[in-house]
């Protein structure tokens, strides 16, 4: 899987040639060390193509459609009427066609994502169809920094010659979207453990398979991630997500740490009375130990837990 970069020059071993003060050659090699590409093959696209389409969404998701621009990409969900999230996306335009847009998520949590849009489309103009042409990676900032000087940092979504890019949270890694699989000088790497341990450093979870409509938005931290806008027009589930927000006397807790255990998404979290204080929402190994993201409930008082 491959996909031509802005230069057509093999990166080569390079072989320099020092002089001493004694007059001996010696000789130096040092070459260009091959970065890698995290592969993120759970990504799909929802493509919706329509004058009708950014209507459509802005009735449906949590995100406001008029904040999505061809500089700006967007976190999204959208809530079942109960108010627990049925899906998590990153909401960007088609840069390729007019009228467009593009929710990027897991596959199979797009396939629910599209029921439920398909419910509304007949009273808009558009129409949606899984896009899985494109294959996703993550890059490392300062790796597209050097080897793609256009790149604005300043845009949080931008269409390369061969490529788009889509960044958020200020993450150290950016999510690239090409059509072919490779970028010259650069390797495939199939450990997401990196990009995960990205994810919850900055308290991001996307909706999977296993957690369709069991979380309100701020059990997942949405409403710290700019991924609920509360000051769109309605959604559906927004009555109870806003109640939520500004009536509850406390709201969930999302903490970051450490332990030395073995541990497992959605693991239930104790306090060391053995007392249920919330769920392990992901986890990745950091060295010897592992990171997780956890959401702890109103009974969580900062007391000690026991992982």
């Amino acid at each position: 899987m491959r996909i031509a970069s802005n230069s057509h020059s093999p990166r080569l071993h390079c072989h320099k040639i020092f002089f001493s003060s004694s007059s001996k050659i010696l000789p130096y090699n040092s070459f260009v060390e091959i970065k890698s590409l995290i592969e993120i093959d759970y990504l799909s696209i929802l493509e919706i193509n329509g004058k009708g389409s950014s209507d459509l969404l802005q009735g449906q998701i949590t995100s406001d459609m008029d904040k999505v621009s061809s500089k700006n990409c967007a976190l999204g969900a959208i809530c079942n009427i109960k108010g627990r999230v049925l899906s998590s996306f990153i909401v960007s335009m088609n840069p390729y066609q007019e009228d467009s847009f593009f929710l990027i998520s897991d596959h199979q949590v797009l396939q629910n994502t599209k029921e439920v849009l398909e419910k509304y489309r007949p009273f808009y103009k558009c129409s949606m169809e899984i896009n899985n042409e494109y294959n996703f990676f993550g890059i490392r900032e300062e790796d597209l920094n050097m080897d793609f000087p256009e790149t604005d940092l300043k845009s949080s979504f931008q269409n390369y010659e061969s490529f788009f890019r889509l960044h958020y949270l200020d993450k150290k890694f950016h999510l690239i979207a090409l059509k072919s699989a490779e970028i010259e000088g650069y390797s495939i790497s199939s450990d997401m453990e990196p990009w995960k341990l990205d994810e919850i450093i900055c308290q991001n979870i996307e909706v999977s398979p296993d957690i369709v409509e069991k979380f309100t938005p701020h059990e997942l931290g949405y409403h710290l991630t700019s991924r609920i806008d509360f000051e769109k027009g309605c959604y559906t589930g927004q009555e109870i997500v806003a109640r939520m927000h500004y009536r509850a006397k406390k709201l969930p807790t999302i903490s970051v740490i450490k332990t030395e255990k073995i541990v497992k998404p959605f693991e239930e979290v104790l306090d060391l009375d053995g007392k249920s204080m919330g769920i392990i929402l992901s986890n990745a190994r950091n060295d010897d130990s592992t990171s997780c993201l956890l959401s702890l409930n109103k009974n969580f008082l900062d007391q000690e837990l026991d992982l």
